[in-house]
């Protein structure tokens, strides 16, 4: 039996292709070309099943064989949507997910991440341990992700190997400190700026840097200004320059963190001026936490076309605090979801999703409560939460052309969502009564509901299968 050329679902198809609005196809149809992993169309059936072949002959403009076509009839609990993108997560903290929660994150540090990171000097224990951690990332529905690895040159390598083999798409980072950091976890300026041009090289390989398909890419990883030289800062910008790479670091994250940042860079303005000043603040710049914003801090990610990875999970968990979401927003800043583990205590953008709500709304009850001045009384609502962890994950990593939502010409990244599974964590149509009265007047409107119970309720048990470009990558 030949294999299939083309994929075709059909059933509803749920989208967020603009920060707030949910696109919902109830009846939709969508087709994927394997030879490229890319969605070739997109049709509202409305209320015709037309057959397979004859939607990918429309697509294509050329008649095909019902060989060629592999069809996936959704059913009524299931629906299609884009891929959960996480915009930062660090892959050797699965080791200790969970601990330590009681810290600020300066003493976090300390105690469980230079201890635990410094350990995967050894790329038996990297091959181990990756592999059972990237599986757990997949699981949870994620087929993007930005991975700091250590300062590991071959454990990074074999992080990078891992995803690959795994099939999930990413941008992974050596990690870079070369000051103010353990003895027994530190390296040389030198050593941080060759060892990080080797690895990007054995990333890439023959593979060109802005080859949208290009899987798994190598993103330049200062660990953030304290960890850091001016020297080494300055060197990983060039390189960023010279190689085209995304760059990704922490800013604004805690207070202590920003106190000793500026006193280890005076001459600056602000922490986003240190990264600005060693070249490393563009557009392809991934900036995670963003709590203590100044007016400045915001303004230069603004004009340089950073994006900003909210991380409420670890921000709460760690007691830094609470990023003003809305505040980015309102200057056009792109804001993706991290589950920033081990920071963050759930390898999950649902959760991420759920804490990102939770924040909007402690902040919003805080200016309320103590008369604070300025800043929106708007919660987040599930469609703007989903964009987050969607297309706006993409616009984050500079990729917002080619992922995001369910369009003609983007590659397909995609869950299918079954609601109805086992053990769901979602109650069923009919125990849902909103869901229910809508159910005899809009099938449109009742899924927009159900839409909004899987942000909110769903977990890795109704992420029933994972895609990426064309690719099943994990099915339950």
């Amino acid at each position: 039996m030949s294999k299939p050329v083309f994929l075709v679902f059909r059933g509803c198809i749920i989208d967020t292709p603009a920060l707030g609005a949910l696109r919902v196809r109830s009846n939709g149809a969508l087709g994927v070309d394997l030879s490229t992993g890319r969605i070739i169309g997109v049709a509202d059936q409305e209320g015709r099943k037309t057959p397979a072949t004859e939607l990918v002959a429309g697509w294509i403009g050329q008649p095909v064989d019902s060989s060629m076509v592999q069809t996936t009839d959704l059913s009524a609990d299931q629906f299609l949507m884009p891929g959960l993108i996480d915009t930062h997560t660090h892959a050797p903290q699965f080791t200790y997910l969970g601990l330590g929660h009681d810290l600020p994150l300066m003493d976090w540090l300390e105690k469980y991440t230079f201890k635990h990171e410094s350990q995967f000097q050894d790329t038996d224990l990297a091959r181990s341990f990756y592999k059972g951690a990237i599986a757990r990332v997949v699981r949870n529905g994620v087929t993007f992700a930005a991975y700091y690895g250590t300062i590991h040159l071959q454990s990074n390598v074999v992080l990078a190997d891992t995803i690959r083999n795994a099939g999930q798409r990413a941008f992974v980072g050596k990690v870079c400190m070369d000051t103010h950091s353990p003895s027994f976890y530190c390296e040389t300026t030198m050593q941080s700026l060759e060892q990080t041009e080797e690895f990007v090289q054995a990333v890439l390989g023959t593979d060109k840097a802005d080859d949208a398909s290009v899987l798994v890419k190598p993103i330049i990883t200062p660990r953030f200004v304290p960890t850091c030289s001016r020297e080494c800062l300055e060197g990983l910008g060039k390189l960023a320059q010279k190689y085209a790479l995304p760059v990704q670091s922490h800013l604004c994250e805690n207070p202590d963190e920003i106190s000793f940042s500026m006193q280890c860079f005076p001459d600056r303005s602000s922490y986003s001026d240190i990264y600005r000043h060693a070249g490393l603040f563009g557009p392809g710049t991934i900036m995670a936490h963003c709590v203590h914003m100044t007016d400045n801090d915001i303004e230069l990610v603004r004009q340089n076309g950073v994006g900003i990875s909210h991380c409420p999970n670890s921000n709460f968990s760690l007691s830094s605090g609470i990023a003003d979401v809305r505040r980015f927003i309102a200057q056009g800043i792109p804001v993706g979801l991290g589950t920033d583990v081990g920071g963050g205590y759930a390898p999950s953008i649902l959760d991420a999703m759920r804490m990102a709500a939770a924040a909007n709304r402690a902040l919003i009850a805080s200016r309320r409560d103590t008369g604070a001045p300025g800043g929106s009384d708007r919660p987040l609502d599930a469609n703007e939460l989903l964009f987050m962890a969607t297309q706006g994950g993409a616009r984050v990593m500079g990729m917002a052309d080619q992922l995001g939502s369910m369009d003609a010409g983007k590659f397909f990244d995609a869950l299918v969502v079954d609601l109805n599974v086992h053990n769901s964590p979602v109650p069923s149509s009919s125990d849902t009564l909103a869901v229910r009265e809508q159910l005899q007047t809009s099938v449109e409107q009742a899924w927009r509901l159900r839409a909004e119970q899987f942000v909110f309720l769903a977990d890795d048990r109704n992420i029933t299968k994972v895609y990426v470009a064309g690719k099943l990558i994990h099915s339950l």
